[in-house]
């Protein structure tokens, strides 16, 4: 067997992160509505996470944004689990991540750092990207609420008890009475 070079695993960590674009998430597998991607759900968390950093008074947004991008790195090899499945066992992220970095020394190491980080929220920054993580959850069930698939609201009330800081209650206090499509419909109101 021939030992893959740095390089060599770096592109294969990235070409296996390109698969997140085609898993579906979990968490609203007991809703009949339309799931998005890992990748998806990951992108707005980190604009999420970034903007709630500022919103905290965290200086290095870009830190807590950079978090979230590799925090569900994991799920290529363990998918997402939603919380009933989680009920009869969880599968081992942290083998899935250590595996994934192994070979790619001090880089791997780091990129492991930020995911404990985020997972334990031991740190400022880690807990704000929970927060980030859970809050894109949030606007997740908000649409689907006003799609029409009302059992959505629980977990936006989950979700409060869960919440670490003031910014991110504050947010969810503001998706929960928001219309998901104000947005274009001020935008349109105004070119006409």
């Amino acid at each position: 067997m021939t030992s893959r070079s740095f390089d060599d695993r770096l592109v294969s960590f990235i070409f296996e992160q390109g698969q997140l674009r085609r898993q579906a998430r979990q968490g609203w597998l007991r809703l009949p509505a339309d799931h998005e991607s890992i990748a998806e759900h990951v992108h707005r968390a980190a604009l999420l996470g970034y903007l709630l950093a500022h919103r905290e008074g965290y200086p290095n947004p870009e830190r807590v944004a950079v978090q979230i991008l590799f925090h569900d790195m994991h799920e290529t090899r363990t998918g997402d689990t939603d919380l009933v499945e989680k009920q009869y066992g969880s599968p081992d992220e942290v083998r899935a991540g250590a595996d994934q970095m192994s070979g790619l020394g001090p880089l791997g190491e780091s990129i492991l750092a930020m995911w404990r980080d985020v997972e334990e929220s031991r740190t400022e920054a880690g807990r704000i990207a929970k927060d980030a993580e859970r809050l894109e959850m949030a606007f997740s069930a908000r649409e689907l609420v006003v799609r029409g698939f009302e059992d959505a609201q629980r977990w936006i009330e989950g979700l409060r008890k869960q919440l670490q800081t003031r910014g991110a209650l504050e947010l969810l206090d503001l998706i929960d009475r928001a219309d998901p499509a104000a947005w274009w419909k001020e935008f349109l109101d105004q070119r006409r």
